[in-house]
């Protein structure tokens, strides 16, 4: 897209914000990508692209984006539990069981947290805490009907469809109207209406470069791409520098300040790199 020099980073994460409540992912990520390019440690443009990402199926890209915001804000709502569907999604049991305990660490009183550790945990392949979860979060805000929604999900998807129905049915009772949404529509809406995070349950998966089967004659050119840097390794190196160069120059405090200024120089030029050569040249994956 064209990038409109006066527009800010703020607007263009409202810009994002709105296309993706709308569903338009791919937009709402090129708006992400410009603030980005504009401010590559903003926290809440990292925390917006690791929803993007997410929602894209990508949950290593996700975790890239959300470490990044919480770099800069270690408590940052969305960053945070984004980074526990991210954990969940790219099988990370214990690491997403261990996010989502401390969304409720965070605050046990919150209805939204609950919801969140009740989905994160499912994902993760818990029954019981999850479900424990969306009936506490019911129990503290029976009037909102996320929660019954949340719980309707969790009890469909354990097979306690009674449970499941009646859920539902709290829920329309109290003005959501929903009644013939598909399991996946209302794992959406327990999901994505709470804090505006990616569904709990997406479509099928697209075909990227890095899932190439076992006996694909063409993985080589799946992982390396049209181009070393324009393939899944170079894309995940230069991530991983950013990363791994941005830390110490964020936190390293007794390191000296020229060394942190080289880190920061190197992590930000890879960041630059990313977002202005890879990602406008990037192959549909």
């Amino acid at each position: 897209m064209d990038e409109d020099p006066k527009r800010t980073v703020g607007e263009h994460l409202r810009s994002a914000e709105l296309l993706y409540e709308l569903g338009q992912v791919a937009d709402a990520r090129a708006e992400v990508d410009t603030a980005l390019r504009l401010d590559p440690l903003d926290p809440d443009a990292n925390a917006m692209a690791a929803a993007c990402a997410l929602a894209d199926h990508d949950p290593d890209e996700a975790l890239v984006y959300a470490g990044a915001a919480l770099a800069q804000t270690p408590g940052h709502p969305r960053a945070l539990v984004t980074r526990g569907y991210a954990l969940a999604d790219a099988g990370r049991r214990d690491e997403a069981m261990q996010a989502a305990a401390s969304l409720l660490e965070l605050d046990r009183a919150s209805w939204q947290h609950h919801i969140h550790y009740a989905l994160i945990t499912r994902r993760a392949g818990a029954a019981q805490p999850a479900l424990d979860a969306a009936w506490n979060a019911v129990n503290l805000a029976p009037e909102q009907p996320r929660t019954h929604l949340a719980l309707a999900a969790i009890a469909e998807d354990l097979g306690m469809d009674d449970l499941a129905k009646r859920s539902r049915r709290a829920a329309a009772d109290l003005g959501h109207t929903g009644g013939d949404e598909t399991a996946k529509q209302r794992w959406s809406a327990a999901a994505a209406d709470v804090g505006g995070i990616a569904p709990a349950v997406r479509p099928a998966r697209r075909p990227a470069w890095v899932d190439a089967a076992k006996d694909d004659p063409h993985w080589r050119e799946k992982i390396y791409g049209p181009g070393f840097f324009r393939g899944a390794l170079g894309r995940s190196i230069l991530l991983g520098l950013a990363v791994v160069f941005a830390v110490p120059a964020l936190l390293g405090t007794e390191i000296a300040t020229g060394p942190r200024l080289f880190f920061a120089a190197v992590a930000v030029a890879a960041w630059v790199g990313w977002f202005t050569v890879l990602r406008r040249h990037r192959n549909p994956e």
